[in-house]
């Protein structure tokens, strides 16, 4: 089957889907399951869906604006298919090639998507990982702290900068 075929299912499937209650979950798990067989296919390493994810929504690639894509899925998804359908031909980006980003940058994210992608980077971090995220003063600072202490994260420090917030969170031992 060709990749353009392959494509039309998928579309056929986003449209056969639009408007069921579990569709914005569905276009996030396509998303994660797209980045780790990138990896895969690139390093032919098994990289779990989270982490896949994580790396790439940390990356910030502007080229892929997974963030965006995330926040708001059904709104996004012929460009969540063209993505899906990308991964499975272009090659890695160089930026995804090294370790993973030891800072998240959510200034500009309004509430609560500054909360969700935190949550999920965070998720697809090792245990114990460490990560430096970004986020504007008002209702971010007050809220993903907590948010991420809610998942039982660590939040080590905050510390005001110039204009924005910077919080350094450990990720907590996952439960077995």
């Amino acid at each position: 089957m060709s990749v353009k075929n392959e494509k039309h299912a998928l579309e056929k499937w986003m449209d056969a889907q639009k408007g069921n209650p579990g569709f914005e979950i569905a276009l996030r798990k396509l998303i994660s399951f797209a980045c780790s067989e990138w990896f895969r296919r690139e390093n032919l390493v098994a990289v779990p869906p989270e982490e896949a994810l994580a790396r790439v929504l940390a990356t910030d690639l502007p080229e892929y604006p997974l963030g965006k894509w995330l926040d708001s899925p059904a709104r996004f998804a012929p460009e969540i298919a063209d993505f899906c359908e990308k991964t499975k031909v272009d090659p890695l980006p160089t930026a995804l090639k090294g370790t993973f980003p030891e800072r998240l940058d959510l200034r500009g994210v309004v509430c609560p998507n500054n909360a969700m992608r935190s949550r999920l980077v965070m998720s697809g971090l090792p245990d114990g990982a460490e990560l430096e995220i970004f986020l504007d003063d008002g209702s971010p600072i007050e809220n993903v702290p907590g948010a991420l202490v809610a998942d039982g994260h660590i939040v080590k420090k905050r510390q005001k900068k110039d204009g924005f917030w910077s919080i350094s969170v450990v990720k907590r031992p996952s439960r077995v």
